[in-house]
């Protein structure tokens, strides 16, 4: 007909056709490593060895770079692989997975540094109907922003670790909640935004060399010892 129109598809886009057809048909094809990389990487980008290269290198550039990750099921669970897995969605393309697990990682760290603190009130730890009473609800519960406020008011992160958590905030707010958000800028924002969730993980963690020794945020060395995953040295 003459007032037919055609667009531009995408065919089977959640399809790993290597997968799926030898299911179906009962073929023998293997599946290569190939195929698989393919699938993961982003359609319109290059998932050959030397983009993937050039993604990582692009994504390295963090100006604070967590040398040691302590060995605590929790903090690797919530902060250590979650960050790894942004940095690894970066290279193949998935700058919004990147942009997500930074904040849900941010977020996080923002709960931790609440506990490990110790927040008082007339000298005592605060309780859950402490913190309701003060805050309005549970520190866990409240909003990312509140939550940062606090944080900075008690002095517990300055004002360079709270831009962090702010940056983080707004580029997650504006590119996972807003429809009218454009992606022409996606990737470097996704970069900025790993390099911020790092800086602020190195910053609780703590990365100080001294005497060849790598130093602990004390606060960290408290949680870890409460873990029982903190010991003195046989030496």
């Amino acid at each position: 007909m003459a007032d037919d129109k055609t667009i531009e598809v995408f065919l089977n886009p959640f399809q790993l056709m290597d997968i799926d057809i030898p299911a179906v048909t009962g073929s023998d094809q293997k599946v290569t490593l190939e195929s698989i990389i393919q699938f993961i990487c982003t359609p319109t980008i290059g998932a050959d060895i030397d983009s993937l290269v050039t993604r990582y290198k692009e994504i390295n550039k963090e100006t604070k770079k967590l040398i040691v990750a302590p060995y605590e099921q929790r903090l690797l669970d919530k902060l250590i692989w979650p960050l790894r897995h942004a940095k690894a969605g970066y290279m193949v393309g998935n700058y919004l997975g990147t942009i997500a697990l930074c904040g849900m990682v941010s977020e996080m760290i923002a709960i931790l540094l609440f506990e490990i603190i110790e927040f008082k009130l007339n000298n005592k730890p605060m309780t859950d109907k402490d913190q309701e009473s003060v805050f309005g609800r549970k520190f866990e519960k409240l909003g990312q922003e509140r939550r940062v406020e606090i944080l900075h008011a008690y002095g517990v992160i300055d004002d360079e670790i709270k831009e962090a958590f702010n940056l983080i905030r707004t580029t997650r707010r504006r590119y996972l909640h807003l429809w009218s958000q454009d992606h022409d800028r996606l990737p470097p924002d996704s970069m900025e935004t790993f390099f911020a969730a790092t800086s602020i993980a190195v910053s609780v963690i703590g990365q100080n060399i001294k005497d060849g020794k790598i130093i602990l945020n004390p606060s960290i060395v408290k949680y870890l010892q409460q873990k029982g995953v903190y010991k003195d040295s046989e030496n």
